[in-house]
């Protein structure tokens, strides 16, 4: 049997981890590097590359260099998201025939979740030439907010990569599991928050730490809030001065926007540990006659945090909305955990402290810590498979849609009874049908644990109808057009009758990666069909 792994694929870097001799540590590469780029390039004379070396063609080959593809996978084409990363990322997108996003190059065309599989494959011969033997097993994770065909596009990236995904984990329930696993005694306690600011996403997810077992509490997001975002904002005060000393808009040229973003990346960085930092561009572009464009820019700490500001008062709001799921207030939780390169802003954790009225914790390292929770929990799935632990089992923690099981802890084994932790996570939105008024009809409500499932009944709408579709929707939009639609599915052969009087049974199940499953049966002739909805269609 090979080596299981937890890898972080994130949007900016990817991490990877494995327990080694009982302990979990986030693995190097020759060079010591524990943050693998999540970038691929196409070079001009063929093949593939991946991470650093990648990332050093952003400078020279933006249009063939690929990144940040995690904002966008599982996508719509039409998605707001896709629409605005379509202004501002410098390598071609096209629609694809399920109406998702395309990246093009080199005259080749690739399924963004390829892309995210090159990344995997990376992190994967990196852990083989650090473990010395084959890697075949992950725990992936992904952000809280990630919608059903997201997470169904990351897990077959894992698969295109070569790894058999052990579990897709929500990136703050890892970064709590490395946190809290050991720290709790049996029959004790405790209430964590995990503030997660991304890359490219951010999560404010409430964890009861209770012994071996973590449940997630209430979870809220915003999935196009992140580091690049950040950037985004030193990129258009570069610009605009570069603007204003040489009268050359960067805006004309691909290549030298991307070289800003770059740079605007690194000067985000220094200015959490500087008040200002001067940066120096030289041969930007040429004018007409020949001359290079250059200019030095000074930029300070106390500028980048006023263009700052309106973005991490974005990611309060997502915590008091993360606080109203669960139900919970200021005082009822103890630890502020933060996870991702982002949260060392000093802004960031200004106002992360006056929010939760704590400091946060910073002993964990934000850029590993998840994978170590990965590589924890993909250590005990694999121990869990082997005989002398029985078969694997999947047990959920709510007896209905959107209801908590009082006796939670009862209802499971004891430490010396399991492998490793249970982990209690929930679904962050709520997953419904299209009703014939044009309204969504919730199914299983967000903050239900997973897995789970829910039977709904249906009638059908018009007389003599002997067909029925279901289409299905994910978000908190009572209206179609407030949700994201994940597919549809038809059950024909319905016996013809006025309308009402012919009933189907529509059955969502929702496994423990978040991936879902959607049924209909005819109960009169117990015909019925299935789909899972993965990758904008239906299989």
């Amino acid at each position: 049997m090979g080596h299981a792994v937890g890898i972080d694929l994130g949007t900016t870097n990817t991490v990877v981890a494995a327990v080694v001799d009982g302990t979990a540590r986030v693995l190097s590469d020759d060079a010591g590097d524990r943050l693998i780029p999540s970038v691929v390039a196409f070079p001009p004379n063929g093949g593939v590359l991946v991470g650093r070396r990648a990332r050093e063609r952003r400078r020279i080959d933006a249009q063939n260099t690929i990144h940040s593809v995690k904002r966008l996978i599982g996508r719509a084409w039409s998605s707001e998201e896709v629409v605005r990363a379509r202004t501002y990322l410098p390598f071609d997108l096209k629609e694809g025939a399920h109406g998702l996003p395309l990246v093009v190059s080199r005259g080749r065309t690739f399924d963004l979740h390829t892309i995210s599989a090159f990344v995997l494959q990376r992190a994967k011969k990196l852990a083989e030439k650090v473990l010395g033997g084959t890697v075949d097993a992950a725990v992936i994770t992904v952000p809280a907010s990630f919608n059903d065909r997201q997470r169904a596009a990351t897990k077959a990236a894992g698969s295109e990569a070569g790894l058999r995904v052990l579990r897709i984990l929500n990136e703050p329930t890892a970064a709590a599991l490395a946190y809290g696993l050991g720290r709790t005694s049996p029959g004790a306690h405790e209430r964590v928050a995990v503030y997660d600011l991304g890359g490219g996403t951010f999560d404010l997810t409430l964890l009861d730490l209770s012994s071996n077992v973590f449940e997630v509490l209430g979870t809220a997001g915003d999935s196009f809030l992140g580091g690049d975002d950040l950037d985004l904002l030193i990129v258009d005060e570069l610009r605009a001065e570069i603007l204003k000393q040489t009268r050359f808009d960067p805006r004309g040229d691909v290549q030298v926007m991307e070289r800003l973003s770059t740079d605007a990346e690194q000067v985000k960085i220094a200015l959490s540990d500087r008040e200002e930092v001067e940066i120096t561009f030289r041969d930007l572009a040429a004018f007409a006659d020949g001359h290079p464009i250059g200019a030095t820019i000074l930029v300070r700490r106390a500028s980048f945090e006023r263009l700052a500001a309106p973005l991490v008062e974005r990611s309060i709001e997502v915590c008091r909305e993360a606080l109203a799921v669960a139900k919970l207030g200021i005082g009822d939780f103890g630890d502020v955990l933060l996870v991702g390169g982002s949260t060392r802003i000093p802004l960031v954790r200004r106002k992360i402290e006056q929010f939760f009225q704590r400091p946060p914790r910073t002993d964990l390292d934000p850029d590993e810590v998840v994978a170590i929770g990965a590589a924890i929990q993909a250590d005990a799935l694999v121990r869990h498979e082997r005989p002398e632990h029985g078969e694997p089992r999947s047990e959920s923690a709510r007896t209905a849609s959107g209801r908590r099981n009082p006796a939670l802890p009862s209802a499971f084994p004891g430490r010396a009874q399991r492998a490793g932790p249970l982990l209690v996570d929930v679904t962050p939105l709520t997953l419904g049908v299209e009703t014939v008024s044009g309204f969504v009809e919730p199914v299983i409500e967000r903050n239900t644990a997973v897995p789970c499932s829910q039977t709904r009944i249906f009638t059908t709408a018009k007389d003599g109808q002997g067909a029925i579709t279901v289409r299905v929707f994910q978000g908190e939009g009572r209206s179609l057009g407030e949700n994201v639609l994940l597919g549809e599915l038809s059950l024909d052969g319905l016996r013809e009758a006025r309308r009402g009087e012919v009933q189907v049974e529509v059955t969502f199940a929702l496994d423990a990666d978040g991936i879902l499953q959607v049924s209909a049966r005819d109960p009169e002739t117990a015909r019925a069909v299935s789909a899972t909805l993965k990758v904008g269609r239906t299989s």
